[in-house]
Order: structure tokens, then sequence, then C-alpha cells
């Protein structure tokens, strides 16, 4: 048996009657230079929960279902006890309590433990939430039993409503990814394709080589994930078998899917520098053309060289760790999420996310 029960949650957050951003203070929805960043805090409001069985006002969260990631949990947990459809941001941190000490104000010790893991989380909007409940599943509706108020906050508030050292810890943790920029943060996710068919069994052109029944799932398992991230753009080499590990998300949504020639093996065999262009030209737009989360697929071979490129950006040299160095990079059918801050043209990497679906 287990030694933890696993949960998830997320700091729900949203500016101040509906204000997005920097809006306040310019007109391209980015900071003056020289604004800190935690200037933004007093523009936040923070969603609160409170729990008529432990009368305590905690962050939404809940425990794993059978067969959950702790990712989905934490969107489904935060649309089941706020009723809001939301998506995930940088990851905070996680925190870990002896499970008998639920809802009270001081800590017990001995027996299994509780291990909970935090993300940011904004909500999606009505046009990212009726994609997301495609590809999401049943998110039901809070019941009064478990949720019976919903409060949303300014940040002092809540350090002080909050019940639990705990919570208050998991805010600290938001409030230093402030201070990194997360506020202003956009997603990109890397995809490795499915599993594809074996070269040596395959006659046609490389080019056309598709995924296996295998890869075919865990694409769809992919999706089930990729979904908490809410992207808005769909982006992948030309080749079949990329192509059809992004359909299962951008065929539920609705999406269209954009093809990148440097993105191919052999392309990028010939011209690298051209691929990493690419990228740098993808971060740009992300950071300086609205809010919006982007995810591309692509292959082993020139994985290599774009994380290479990658962990210059990246904000530590533990951050840069976090990005594989040695082949083959990622599983397939997995991905990697980057948080990226900064001005489009030096773009810094302040989380790294790695995502692996469930397949069964």
């Amino acid at each position: 048996m287990s030694q933890s029960v696993e949960a998830a949650g997320a700091i729900l957050y949203r500016s101040r009657q509906d204000f997005r951003g920097w809006m306040k203070f310019s007109d391209d929805g980015r900071p003056p230079a020289g604004t800190s960043p935690r200037a933004a805090l007093d523009d936040l409001e923070l969603c609160l929960v409170h729990r008529p069985k432990y009368d305590d006002w905690s962050w939404p969260k809940g425990k794993l279902e059978n067969r959950e990631t702790h990712m989905h949990a934490a969107l489904r947990e935060v649309g089941e006890e706020t009723g809001q459809i939301a998506r995930l941001g940088p990851y905070l941190t996680d925190v870990e309590y002896p499970l008998e000490s639920e809802g009270r104000r001081s800590s017990s010790r001995g027996g299994r433990l509780k291990h909970i893991r935090y993300w940011m989380a904004t909500p999606a909007g009505e046009d990212r939430a009726e994609r997301q409940r495609t590809l999401m599943g049943p998110i039901h509706k809070p019941r009064v039993k478990e949720v019976d108020q919903i409060r949303w906050v300014s940040v002092q508030t809540a350090r002080g409503l909050l019940t639990h050292h705990s919570d208050r810890a998991v805010l600290a943790a938001f409030i230093d990814r402030v201070d990194e920029g997360a506020l202003n943060a956009r997603q990109f996710i890397i995809v490795r394709h499915g599993k594809a068919v074996p070269r040596k069994e395959w006659t046609g052109r490389d080019a056309d080589r598709p995924i296996t029944p295998k890869g075919a799932a865990a694409s769809y398992a992919l999706a089930r994930e990729l979904v908490v991230f809410a992207p808005d753009l769909a982006l992948s080499s030309p080749w079949v078998r990329c192509v059809q590990t992004l359909r299962p998300y951008t065929d539920e949504a609705n999406m269209h899917l954009t093809t990148a020639g440097c993105l191919t093996e052999s392309a990028f065999k010939r011209n690298p520098t051209q691929a990493v262009k690419w990228m740098d030209d993808q971060m740009a737009d992300l950071l300086s053309l609205g809010d919006r989360t982007a995810m591309v697929c692509m292959h082993r071979p020139v994985l290599g060289g774009i994380f290479e490129h990658l962990r210059g950006l990246c904000n530590s040299k533990g951050m840069a760790k976090r990005l594989p160095e040695g082949s083959p990079f990622m599983p397939t059918g997995s991905a990697i999420v980057l948080s990226l801050t900064g001005d489009p043209a030096h773009p810094s990497i302040i989380d790294v996310q790695k995502v692996t679906p469930i397949v069964y």
C-alpha cells in the first residue's frame, strides 16, 4: 500500500474586474521598464473555498482518481470545487502532512501522509472552456457538502483568511512565482511524436511512416493531459507521425494544425539553424501577440538541437538541467511544457514541466 494519499490543487487567480495583466500601466499590455512584477499583486483576486466538514478556508484541491495524473486532478478539482473551468500555468510547489491532520489547525504525527501538488491557474474563458470540456471529461458542479462558500479575495486577505500553515506556504510559493514574472508567462508545449512503425518494417517514404496503435493510444492519452494547459495554437512537423500525434487534440477541439517544414528530420539535418530560428520566432510571437499557449510536435533528432538552444534561455542552471541532454531526450508520446517570460527578443524560461500520459 502507498504510504501517501496523492492529491492536487491550484491557486486560481484573476485580475480585478476582468482586468488583464498590465493594461493598467501600458497600452501594449506589458509592464513599463523598471516596474516590479510584485506590484501586480495589488490587482489580483485569489479564489478560496470553505469546507464545512472542517470549517476551514483553503485552496481548491482534492484526491487523485484512479488512473489520473496530478495535473489532470488539479484542473478537475478546481472545476468541481469552484465551478470554474481553468487552465494551468507554472508549477508552484508541493506540501505533505499526516492524513489525520486534515482540517485541523495543528498537525499530528505518524500514519499515512497526504501529498498535494499545486499549480498556478487562471479562468479559461468561454472559448477555451468549450474546447476543454470536449477533451477533459466530466467536471461535476460543486457539492455543498464539500464546499459551501467560494470567495475571491486580495492576496493580503487570503493570507489572513487561510486556516492552515501549509496553505500559506503555497501562497508564498505563488508570490515567488510572481516575482519571476509568472503572471505574464506564456506556455510553450514541446511534444515528441507517438511511437511510430519501425524504419526497418516500413517500405514507403520516411515522411509517411505512421504511428502504431500503441502510439495512437499514447497520443489520445496525451491530449487528455495537454488540455489542462488549453493550447490555442497547434504546430507540427508535416511528417505523418507528428501530425497524427496531435490529431486527437486538434480534431476534438476543432483546431487548425499548422505545419513547419524546417522541423522535419531531413530539413533539420541540412539546416539546424533554421529550426532554431523558427523556435525563436514562435517564442517571440507568444510573448508579444497576446495571452496564448502553443504546442509543437517534432522528432527526436530535432529535439536535441532545440533543447541545446533552450538551455541557454533558462533562468537558472537548475532549470536548464530539467531539459534532457541525451538521446532520446523524451519518451515517445510525451511532452515538456515551458513557461516563458521576458521581452520577446530575450525570452526567459522560468519553469519546465514534464507531461507523461497514462495509457491503459
